[in-house]
């Protein structure tokens, strides 16, 4: 198993972190469910798939944003375990 990118850094670091990576994370589901409504609109309206191309691949290009933050909640678990 691989060391934990986020062992050096300091707990304020690490915090601010988490804090902007969920910040686009909920910015990008956002824009998602706006992606899902103008999708439907296409559907619609002009009758075409093609919208729904990028709508169904988004969640996979933000995998691996969820995949570090949650090693930096397991870090911040561990941390306040420690004290």
């Amino acid at each position: 198993m691989s060391k934990n990118p986020f062992a050096d850094l300091s707990t304020e670091n690490l915090i601010k972190k988490r804090d902007l990576l969920k910040g686009i994370l909920i910015a990008f589901g956002i824009m998602w469910v706006v992606l899902i409504g103008v999708a439907i609109y296409f559907y619609i309206t002009k009758s075409t798939l093609k919208i729904f191309i990028p709508m169904a691949i988004l969640p996979m290009t933000l995998l691996p944003s969820f995949i570090q933050l949650t090693l930096l909640n397991k870090e911040l678990k561990n941390r306040q375990q420690k004290i």
